[in-house]
């Protein structure tokens, strides 16, 4: 691989490349961008195609785009006060149009929105053909609140001129009084996710409109997620709406746990599976073997490390998102202390230790091989297939939200 070529290498949530008047791009031999969303022109799609250019993006537009580009930020509204005439708007976030705002997104040259866009029901959809992106309704009259809420974070927005509230997260209703409050006053609540008690939802169900109810059995405490060693902060019965995780040491904490409902995955060391069954139940197990080791980005394993688990005894489960290098020196008996492998990008190990740690893979994504193979194999060092390149050869690394060239 010739190290004398110039690289630019971008990462970014949005890449907008519609006009290169600089001649930006022809300082570089290899362009790679790594984007959410890229918006190019027919123009620079040639340019690059013509470079061999690589863009990884989960959604890709060729658009000739008109008209001045306008940013939107987080949250950002459009009501009748705005003017985009002659305009190109990208959202970078949620989007809320009001209803006197609908005749301004009529006027723009186009909107691109990379988050969801809200708009009131009654608006005819052919007035919003102007904008790429998903799109929500919201009740008209309703006093709208894009976030995740809980309800009695919110009831003060109520008055006796704003009787309905439209949240367009998830509404946690678990406050009995917050609930009877409503109640009382007579207002009403939308919502697109309900996380609600059982026995509430029986007494108060009634004034929340949501078709997506989760229903907690009452009595128990409610988080978001769980790390290793975090169990014993909570209460005898436990609800984790996302991801758990525990090792050993958090066995003596679970068998004092009465139930646990896990809605997400439950990763569990295989010495604990059989208390955490008989204690609730989870949406979905990762069950390792010893310790579990998460690399996300780039590792090194030598001997020495590996040696020491291996005279402890102990056994490890790894998860590679990214790269995992062994050094030259790591031996088959290094691996043997590996329990289990599995990972999502690329793992270098030589010798007679490939051949070892190939009998350990348990799911694989990616590239296995010999790091003094890998520049003939794959045209790549083994800097670059790791993601360590350095800038060293006149090559540009842009790490940001929204890049844009025009």
């Amino acid at each position: 691989m010739n190290d004398e070529k110039k690289t630019l290498k971008v990462n970014c949530g949005l890449a907008c490349l519609l006009n290169d008047r600089e001649g930006i791009l022809d300082n570089y031999d290899h362009v790679k961008i790594n984007c959410g969303t890229a918006i190019v022109s027919s123009v620079i799609n040639a340019k690059l195609n013509a470079k061999g250019a690589v863009i990884n993006s989960g959604d890709m537009q060729i658009r000739d785009i008109k008209g001045e580009i306008l940013q939107l930020d987080k949250d950002a509204v459009i009501d009748g006060n705005a003017g985009l005439k002659g305009l190109f708007v990208i959202a970078k976030d949620k989007l809320l149009i009001k209803k006197d705002g609908v005749k301004a997104i009529e006027e723009a040259e186009g909107i691109i929105a990379l988050g969801t866009v809200y708009y009131p029901e009654s608006v005819n959809l052919s007035s919003l053909l102007k904008i790429s992106g998903e799109k929500k309704p919201y009740p008209d009259n309703a006093h709208v609140i894009l976030d995740d809420q809980n309800l009695e974070n919110i009831i003060s927005v109520f008055s006796d001129d704003r009787k309905q509230v439209w949240v367009g997260g998830r509404l946690a209703a678990l406050d009995r009084k917050a609930l009877e409050f409503v109640r009382s006053k007579g207002y009403t609540l939308s919502c697109v996710k309900l996380l609600i008690y059982e026995g509430l939802n029986e007494e108060y169900g009634d004034l929340i409109n949501c078709i997506d109810r989760t229903l907690v059995p009452d009595g128990y405490e409610i988080t978001s997620k769980i790390n290793d060693g975090e169990l014993g902060l909570y209460g005898k019965k436990v609800y984790v709406e996302g991801k758990f995780s525990m090792t050993e040491a958090d066995i003596p904490s679970l068998l004092e746990t009465e139930a646990i409902i896990v809605k997400g995955k439950a990763s569990l060391p295989a010495s604990a599976v059989k208390v955490f069954k008989d204690k609730g139940r989870a949406g979905d197990y990762f069950v390792f073997e010893g310790r579990l080791v998460t690399v996300n980005g780039f590792e090194q394993y030598s001997h020495s490390q590996l040696d020491v688990s291996s005279k402890k005894g102990e056994k490890l489960t790894l998860q590679v998102n990214g790269g995992l290098l062994f050094d030259d020196d790591v031996t088959p008996e290094d691996i043997e202390c590996i329990a289990s492998i599995s990972y999502n990008g690329a793992v270098l190990v030589s010798g007679p230790a490939k051949a070892e740690l190939a009998k350990k893979v348990k799911t694989a994504n990616g590239f296995m091989g010999d790091p003094s193979m890998v520049e003939q194999v794959t045209g790549h060092s083994v800097k670059e297939l790791m993601g360590q390149s350095g800038d060293d050869n006149g090559g540009t690394k842009i790490n940001l939200g929204t890049y844009i060239l025009a």
